[in-house]
């Protein structure tokens, strides 16, 4: 082979410059990176700046202590021109070098690139706990990059300058394998770590400041389950499920004067697993100051944030883990551990947290002991559990599969793969920490006929506020013909006064090929107090497309039906059902799609379907449309030649009635054709009657106020004569009367009532006027006024359907908005006594006897009014007593009318209600 010319050689120029006791060596190259490709230089090198700066500062005492340790050993400083025939591409480079820790920064019009890499090789035998069993285990290299790169389109030939320019310029002992450069845009770790005489390069290239997030398990395909001979369980297949070593997250951070590195990682051998979650390093600043080798292992700190063992055979399974977290001043404390040997299985579940002010437990215990109490109902095994100072958070029907309790109790126990730090984090999500609450849970396992498999969690969460939960999982299955997996859960806030409870399929269904997926759910609310009070929803697959669901509706339920893909051939089938307080939706959709692709001939045919009703009751009216669209498209292309036809007919009806009439809609090959059928010039007459308004809406006139105790009573005791009197305690008595019909003023003497806003509302029959509803209140006794008790209206939430602003049923529009409930309607009164005291006189009350309820049948201006019953004063009769026992109660009192107790604003007395 020829010997290249000198115009193709490398050339080296050097020179050596010494100022003020500051060496420089400045150096020019030219060399050849490629057959095309050259890289010329000149570098600027200060090889023992931190020595000549120390020289300088010779005389400044402090100021050298603080300057010196930051100064590098060498210090070097250059441009680099990287050019072929056609193209250039010029980079500045700043290095420094201390003597076990390079920085760099690379700058260039197309790209910046930063890196900080260690030159001393790392042991892991020092480690805590670990050390002794990873004595061979050593990192040699480790370098963190970030690369920053513009994303326009570039020529061929620069994208190759730039690949070589950043070859250039990182560790390619770490980065380059196979000649292929395995770094991204963003952040960059790698590292090369040794086992003994084996050397493996291992890196990440381009993550997030929070760290590598790695799934637990590797993705499996469906397909590959499907196998006669083997179960899928062996030896060599959960090797390849588990790998020896597996990085789970890689994150640098610094903080306050540390640099740390954690790392968390699984390692499995057989059975055995062992989970580590933030081991790493931490390096102090100070160690630069004066640095040493000796003053770095000194300082040198390891980090244990959790660890999990595991040793899992089909017979025997012990795992225990522990994780410790500490951040904004709270520090965390959890544990866990489960055992199963045949079908007993033991369960732990502990978590501890303590806050600046003060602490919280949660702990939670399962056994497992078969009771074969019937096929239809063998139960595995039984659950507590309790938190002090912790809430419970119901999680979203998608995540109750991944419920710690509901996921560790039905799988049986901690698994291979499980991440320790996501069932802590889950458990502390859903059981946050909250003062002066709590839970109490309690959970059940069992089966039913060995087919369906169903873990239970009831909870029970109070204190600041009352609430019950209950949440599980059921699964039926049978290896490669269906799997059924189906997640449910309930929650009734007894403060807020709301229930929901739900039903889903999971995303892991099938029914005869994996390819072949089940959809559906339910949702069921109700809400009782608050802004959205007397307003429900039931749902099976969802709502109508154009319904705007209200934010306190539960959302995002699948529609119930299938769907199968398999390459060419695709179909699916889907309905919904949903009745709210103003309407019922209902709908079907399908289609088909089958796809023939060739090298010369493409077609596809389709075949779309799909159905959509709406419906309202008192006064009946439904609203529907159907479509159906048909289209066929086929591409032939044969050398020069190209056919290209498209085939598209679909046809649209649109119903509604009564007094049916219709739109019919036909689209084929661009022309459109409608068809009208019905009476079209008559509106559609949807308004009741009055007479037909009080027939469905109203109860008969004796049930329109309805009265009750809602609190107080303290107990009830039947006399001789078969009546019945109550006990009740004047600090919480409270009595409550409920009309059917809205109440636009509450009339009494003296009555110290909430009031009640002004708005027209209108029941809705054809022609009703304003409602005009007063209810009148009159107390009888010595005193005939209210001036000791305080009256406060109830409010609820009202179909528009039945009450309106106007007097007409609400249109398809208003329906699909969402906002199909008048807020915050007067429905009645809640009665209780003041707050307030009235001094140290007493004051002579008297409750009235008897609530007998006079209805006129006057329906634009309904009226209430409440009498006394003097011709019944041994059925009904509300007579004052003092604070008594009960022996001490005086009952014949009750036989006649005369008020001989007085009640005293200071007092807590206790009253006989008859």
């Amino acid at each position: 082979m020829e010997k290249p010319s000198l115009s193709k050689a490398d050339i080296q120029l050097e020179l050596d410059v010494s100022i003020k006791k500051i060496d420089f060596k400045i150096t020019g190259n030219r060399t050849k990176m490629d057959d095309d490709v050259s890289v010329t230089s000149l570098v600027g090198q200060l090889p023992d700046v931190s020595k000549n700066i120390s020289g300088l500062l010779e005389d400044e005492g402090d100021v050298k202590d603080i300057i010196i340790p930051f100064v590098p050993e060498k210090l070097n400083f250059g441009i680099y021109k990287i050019a072929d025939d056609t193209e250039s591409l010029t980079a500045f480079q700043l290095e420094a070098k201390y003597s076990h820790l390079k920085l760099k920064g690379v700058f260039s019009k197309e790209f910046k690139l930063f890196s900080v890499g260690i030159n001393q090789a790392i042991s892991f035998s020092k480690m805590p706990l670990v050390g002794e069993y990873l004595k061979e285990y050593t990192i040699s290299d480790l370098e963190l990059v970030y690369l920053s790169q513009k994303e326009n389109s570039l020529t061929p030939d620069r994208e190759k300058l730039i690949s070589l320019s950043k070859k250039n310029f990182i560790s390619q002992k770490i980065w380059i394998n196979n000649y292929k450069l395995f770094l991204n845009a963003g952040f960059n770790a790698g590292l090369i770590l040794k086992t003994g005489n084996e050397e493996q390069k291992i890196t990440f290239p381009g993550f997030d400041l929070k760290g590598i997030k790695v799934p637990s398990l590797p993705a499996s395909d469906p397909a590959k389950k499907q196998n006669s001979g083997t179960s899928g369980n062996t030896q060599q297949e959960k090797e390849k499920q588990h790998p020896l070593v597996k990085i789970n997250e890689i994150k640098p951070s610094i903080e306050k004067n540390l640099i740390q590195i954690a790392v968390s990682a699984d390692f499995n051998v057989g059975p055995f697993g062992l989970q580590l979650v933030g081991l790493g390093i931490k390096v102090p600043f100070t160690v630069f100051q004066n640095f040493s080798l000796e003053k770095l292992w000194k300082e040198l700190q390891f980090t244990l944030q959790g660890l999990a063992i595991i040793y899992d055979t089909p017979s025997l399974s012990i795992a225990g883990a522990f994780l410790r977290e500490i951040h904004n001043g709270t520090e965390e404390y959890n544990g866990l551990l489960t055992f199963r040997l045949g079908k007993i299985e033991i369960i732990a579940i502990g978590s501890y947290i303590k806050t600046p002010n003060y602490s919280s437990l949660f702990a939670f215990g399962y056994l497992g002991i078969p009771i074969p109490l019937d096929p239809a109902f063998y139960i595995h095994g039984f659950a507590l559990g309790f938190g002090l100072n912790r809430d419970f958070v119901m999680p979203q029907i998608t995540e109750i599969p991944d419920f710690p309790l509901i996921k560790i109790v039905h799988q049986g126990g901690l698994k291979q793969g499980d991440s320790i730090k996501k069932i802590f984090g889950d458990l502390n999500r859903y059981l946050p920490v909250r003062e002066n609450s709590y839970v109490i849970i309690a959970g059940i396992k069992f089966d039913s006929y060995k087919m369906i498999f169903t873990t239970g969690i009831l909870a029970v969460a109070f204190g600041n506020k009352t609430s019950l939960h209950l949440l599980g999982l059921s699964t039926m299955k049978l290896e490669g013909v269906y799997y059924f997996e189906f997640a449910f859960s309930m929650r009734a806030d007894l403060e807020e006064g709301t229930f929901f409870a739900q039903g889903q399929l999971t995303e892991n269904n099938y029914i005869l090929l994996p390819q072949l997926k089940l959809t559906g759910g339910f949702a069921l609310g109700m809400w009782l107090k608050g802004e959205a009070a007397g307003d429900f929803v039931f749902t099976l697959g969802g709502y109508h497309p154009n319904f705007k669901v209200p934010v306190h509706y539960p959302n995002n339920t699948p529609r119930l039906g299938f769907s199968f893909n398999l390459g060419p051939v695709n179909f699916y089938g889907k309905a919904y059902f949903a009745l709210t307080p103003s309407c019922i939706m209902a709908g079907l959709a399908g289609g088909l799609n089958l796809i023939l692709n060739g090298r010369v001939v493409y077609a596809e045919i389709g075949l779309l379907f799909s159905a959509d009703f709406i419906i309202s009751w008192k006064p009946f009216y439904y609203k529907a449309e159907v479509y159906v669209q048909i289209y066929a498209k086929i591409v032939v292309d044969v050398w020069l030649f190209s056919i290209n036809q498209t085939f598209n007919l679909s046809a649209r009806l649109q119903l509604e009635g009564p007094d049916f009439r219709g739109l019919a809609t036909f689209k084929v090959a661009g022309y459109e054709l409608e068809v009208k059928f019905g009476n079209h010039q008559k509106s559609i007459n949807t308004a009741l009657t009055r007479e037909e308004f009080i027939a469905g809406f109203l109860p008969e006139p004796a049930k329109i106020l309805v009265c009750n105790i809602a609190s107080g009573i303290i107990k009830k005791i039947k006399r001789k004569d078969g009546t019945e009197s109550i006990v009740v305690n004047p600090k919480t008595f409270a009595l409550e009367i409920f009309s059917e019909i809205p109440l636009t003023e509450i009339n009494g003497d003296q009555l110290n009532a909430e009031s009640i806003k002004k708005e027209n509302i209108y029941p809705v029959y054809k022609d009703s006027a304003p409602l005009d509803s007063k209810l009148g209140l009159s107390v009888t006794g010595a005193v005939s006024h209210f001036s000791s008790f305080q009256v406060s209206p109830v409010l609820k939430s009202l179909p528009k359907s039945i009450w309106n602003h106007t007097n007409t049923i609400p249109d398809q529009e208003e329906i699909l908005s969402g906002s199909k409930l008048l807020k915050e309607i007067c429905k009645g009164i809640r009665l209780e006594f003041s707050k307030t005291e009235s001094g140290i006189n007493p004051v002579t009350t008297s409750l009235y006897d008897t609530c007998a309820k006079i209805y006129r049948d006057d329906f634009t201006a309904p009226e209430a009014k409440y009498n006394q019953n003097s011709a019944q004063p041994d059925k009904s009769m509300m007579t004052v007593l003092g604070i008594l026992n009960e022996e001490e109660i005086d009952y014949s009192d009750l036989e006649n009318t005369t008020e001989v107790y007085k009640y005293k604003g200071k007092s807590l007395g206790t009253y006989q209600i008859a």
